[in-house]
Order: C-alpha cells, then structure tokens, then sequence
C-alpha cells in the first residue's frame, strides 16, 4: 500500500501541478479575493522555482560531503550501486543500454571498477512502475557490463527492488546469502544519499556511502545564474522537494 500511494501522491507533489491549479484558479475560480491573488502567486513560484542560485543555496546545504576515489586506499568487496540511472523506454532501444540524467551512478561505479577501488558490481533495482510491467534494469545493466567486458563472477543482481527501501533489504538478504562478510560502498545520487543511506542502516547493511551525481555547482555569480528563469531548475527543484518529502514519509514509517 504505501508504495502504491508513494506512486499515486508523487503527481501532487509536483511544481507544475501547484502551478496549472493556481492559474486554473485566476481564470476559473469564483471567490474574486482569492481569484486575484492566484496570479501573482503563481508568477513569484515560478520565478523562485527557476532560480538557478536559490536551487543551488538549497541543494548544497542537502548533499553530503564528497569522498573521492583517490582517498580508497583498500579496494571494497562489492560497490553496491542503486538503480534509477537508466530509461528503457527511450526509441531506439533494441541494440544498446540507454542512461538517464542520473547516467553518472552507472558511469562511476564503472570507474571504480576499473581503478580497482572496487573488486564487484552489485546492481540493485527491478522495476519501480506502478501500471506498466517494463524491464528490470538490474538485469539489463547485468548484459551491459558484460558487454563492456565486465566478467560474470564480478557481477551481482538485486532485481525485485521498486524503491529505496527495498533497495535496502533485498540487498541485505542476497549479500547474507552471498558475501556475508564484505565490506561494501554504497552508490547513489548526493541528493539520495541521506534516504538510501538510512534506509541500508536500518535494514543492518553498513556501507560506507559514496555520493555521486551532484546537482550543486560552484558559485557563479552572474545574472544568468542570479536573475534568468532557468526550465531545468525548474525540474530539479521538483525532484529535490520529493527526495525531501520522501525522506519524511520514510521516517515517519520507520525505514529510517
């Protein structure tokens, strides 16, 4: 049931939803008092939701520090890497593995890989669907890094997960099964890292977390930055105030 609301709620949790119901509102709303207020403030949540420097205020305070790569002296057992990273439904798609905008989760843990930080991929992810039964894209990065030349025994799938929690447990239980004593790192977006991270201590799995796919830039104090709407911020502000929503509905269940 809550992942099903989780899936349900989401589309209310949107900017753009708030911002077509204030506007329906200044044209078809009948209380003059409020139907005049709508306007102005829907236009002030539009220009603050594109912001690029407010954004950038906001989703530093939220991302955790970096650890780099150069600062692993021990290569870890397994990188355990989150799903979330790929779009099966991007045409075409028959002969290659399409990324996301999340594509740097897939991109560094092949990096670590590859430098020897880390000795195995874990992939964690199935399909987080509500109404479509689409592929499993732990299995589908499973062929891709073969394709890359990743050998089979360095590989591991986690594919029944649909959401971070679940990430958590049923990572948990195949490494009980398969590695019960590795010592692991945790990949995920920065702006995720808080949630996945809680959500593998209170399942009893300790990783150390690696964040990656930062949205915080460095400080650019121009107009563009400081005073030009920006669409794509638009759209981070949108997944920032749901990792921030989700993280609440996570603690209050308890999966933190």
């Amino acid at each position: 049931m809550f992942f099903i609301l989780s899936k349900i709620l989401v589309y209310f949790l949107r900017p753009i939803t708030w911002l077509i119901l204030l506007l329906a509102y200044a044209w078809l709303g009948r209380r003059a008092r409020w139907k005049k207020r709508a306007l102005p403030i829907a236009l002030s949540m539009l220009f603050l939701l594109s912001n690029q420097a407010l954004f950038n205020l906001a989703v530093r305070a939220w991302e955790p520090d970096l650890l780099t790569a150069d600062q692993i002296t021990e290569p870890y057992d397994i990188g355990i890497l989150l799903g979330g990273f790929s779009n099966p439904y991007i045409l075409p798609g028959h002969d290659r593995f399409n990324l996301n905008d999340r594509a740097n989760r897939f991109v560094n843990v092949l990096e670590l890989y590859r430098r020897g930080k880390i000795r195995k991929i874990l992939v964690s992810g199935g399909n987080g669907q509500l109404l479509t039964d689409g592929p499993l894209e732990a299995v589908e990065a499973r062929d891709f890094l073969l394709a890359l030349g990743i050998p089979e025994r360095d590989i591991l799938i986690e594919a029944d997960s649909r959401n971070t929690w679940e990430n958590a447990r049923f990572t948990k239980q195949l490494l009980k099964e398969q590695a019960p004593n590795a010592r692991c790192l945790l990949l995920t977006s920065a702006w995720h890292m808080r949630r996945a991270r809680g959500c593998f201590e209170k399942a009893g799995l300790f990783a150390t977390p690696f964040p990656v796919d930062y949205l915080s830039e460095q400080w650019r104090f121009t107009p563009d930055k400081l005073l030009m709407p920006n669409a794509r911020t638009f759209f981070l502000w949108e997944l920032l105030l749901k990792e921030w929503i989700g993280y609440g509905a996570y603690w209050l269940k308890g999966y933190l």
